[in-house]
């Protein structure tokens, strides 16, 4: 089968496309034809290698995180093993408690799509913020894979959103729900937020604290290092750990998102794609079809 392989950390150079033999699952792995694999930002940071000091990698590996595929006739969706082979082939390896059946009515691209970002978005709303009805939410990054599926869901939960974006993508927040969208170039982000969803890091995590009302929580998926600087004793900061498991992933496909697929590309085109990812300018997800 193909399968994207590294051979070593670095940029899209390290990225070939090899030759290698069908993955045998164990007795709880399912093995998947992949129909559709996202790429994730998590997926170009293993390659850099910025993400070596928690998940060293043994060479060769094969790059991607989640997919779609099917086994024994069925559709499943599911997240692969931090520490193994990933989903960007052919053929790949699930965890039996990383994959669900995929529910009648959405397809392999969606299904792909919902994975890693429907996660990203799930836990740190609802497990970790509570978020409630009539909650103020700010969503960074809201036109992104997942900021995009942010925002529908804290509507879904009767929340009021206000996401960052670029003003080319501000009607496109609405869209999906978002009440206000603020240009991240040169908006102040205001004061009074029940809930921060930090997905960028950096600068971004200091002024989002100050957005926050007394006893406001910030979840961070940091996409940038977190700085030194000034912390609030009357709000949270919690980083979200997002465990793939199989009654997370159901609950995901049960919410009825609509997943923003910006791009669809083939696997031989998979540079193209990990560009566009790496561009951080990139609207909903980017798929890569076997």
């Amino acid at each position: 089968m193909r399968a994207l392989r590294i051979h070593g950390y670095g940029g899209p150079e390290v990225m070939r496309l090899d030759e290698v033999d069908d993955p045998h699952p164990s007795s709880k792995q399912l093995l998947l034809k992949v129909r559709a694999a996202s790429v994730n930002p998590i997926d170009w940071k293993m390659r850099r290698g910025m993400l070596a000091n928690v998940f060293p990698l043994q060479f060769p590996r094969t790059l991607g995180r989640d997919c779609a595929g099917e086994s024994g006739g069925r559709l499943y969706a599911g997240v692969a093993d931090m520490r193994t082979d990933g989903t960007h082939a052919e053929y790949a390896l699930i965890p039996e408690s990383q994959a669900a059946p995929v529910p009648d009515g959405l397809d392999a691209v969606s299904a792909a799509s919902l994975c890693v970002a429907g996660l990203s978005a799930y836990i740190p709303l609802v497990e970790i913020a509570d978020l409630q009805r009539n909650s103020r939410i700010l969503i960074h990054a809201g036109a992104g894979g997942v900021g995009s599926l942010a925002i529908q869901i804290a509507r879904q939960l009767g929340a009021e959103v206000v996401a960052t974006a670029s003003a080319e993508n501000r009607d496109y927040c609405k869209s999906l729900g978002a009440a206000e969208v603020l240009d991240y170039r040169k908006d102040a982000l205001g004061r009074g937020f029940d809930v921060v969803l930090d997905t960028i890091g950096g600068e971004t995590h200091l002024r989002s604290m100050q957005a926050l009302r007394p006893g406001g929580i910030l979840v961070a998926l940091a996409a940038a290092p977190i700085p030194p600087g000034e912390k609030r004793a009357d709000v949270r900061v919690a980083m979200a750990q997002i465990q793939p498991t199989r009654e997370r992933l159901q609950r995901v496909f049960e919410l009825g998102l609509r997943p923003q697929v910006k791009r669809q590309f083939s696997l031989g085109e998979a540079a193209e794609a990990y560009a566009l990812s790496e561009s951080g300018h990139a609207r909903g997800k980017i798929v890569l079809l076997p």
